[in-house]
């Protein structure tokens, strides 16, 4: 039989007015998007007064307070629109929010956590690589030490959102040892943009979700 989900009267307001807004502001304009590979700026400007651009993120760092229940209806309502939008919403709250939220210093999240919440700046996450899909066992970008500082070396590709002058932070997947342990060769680190021996090249155009755009 159908499994309903019976959401509360404030997640339903939640769900109601971003599917309005997804309705009115996203889908009308999508298929033009799609045909230009347009970043759809103004759609997450809107959004991002909306509060759902950091929606899991605690009211303390500018986020919205919410919980993933309203997170999933939010980005089911603007995936309906418009996919490629859905996915920028998503890593920003998924991924860049969450991975700051749970492991960066106050510090950090004074600067870059607060302003993504709000969706002032947004933020991108770099896995994949030209030999490499999501398995993040295989990836060959290194990071080294040198001095107090990480020197990193290689490609990524297929990164949602870069390229746009309002993505400010990569969170980038090393690979920081060749030990046997998998779980202790990779490391997270965040790259502010622009920064020297960065080059975004792109888009590149992926097949239903080409206006993300997927820099490399």
């Amino acid at each position: 039989g159908d499994c309903n989900m019976i959401l509360t009267q404030e997640q339903e307001m939640i769900r109601d007015s971003i599917r309005a807004y997804a309705q009115e502001q996203i889908a009308p304009y999508a298929a033009e998007w799609d045909k230009h590979s347009t970043f759809p700026r103004a759609a997450l400007q809107g959004l991002a007064e909306l509060g759902v651009l950091g929606m899991v993120v605690p009211e303390e760092w500018d986020g919205t307070g919410l919980g993933y229940v309203e997170l999933g209806l939010a980005l089911e309502e603007i995936a309906a629109a418009d996919g490629a939008t859905s996915t920028i919403v998503s890593v920003q709250n998924s991924l860049a929010c969450m991975i700051l939220m749970k492991y960066a210093s106050d510090a950090l999240k004074e600067t870059w956590l607060k302003p993504l919440a709000r969706g002032e700046k947004l933020g991108c996450f770099c896995l994949t690589e030209p030999h490499v899909g999501s398995d993040a066992s295989a990836i060959r970008t290194s990071a080294t030490r040198d001095g107090n500082e990480w020197v990193l070396n290689g490609d990524k590709y297929y990164i949602s959102g870069a390229g746009d002058p309002r993505c400010k932070i990569m969170i980038t997947m090393v690979k920081t040892n060749d030990g046997p342990d998998v779980n202790r060769q990779q490391s997270q680190i965040l790259v502010p943009l622009p920064h020297p021996g960065v080059t975004i090249m792109g888009p590149m155009h992926v097949f239903g979700d080409p206006d993300a755009p997927h820099g490399h």
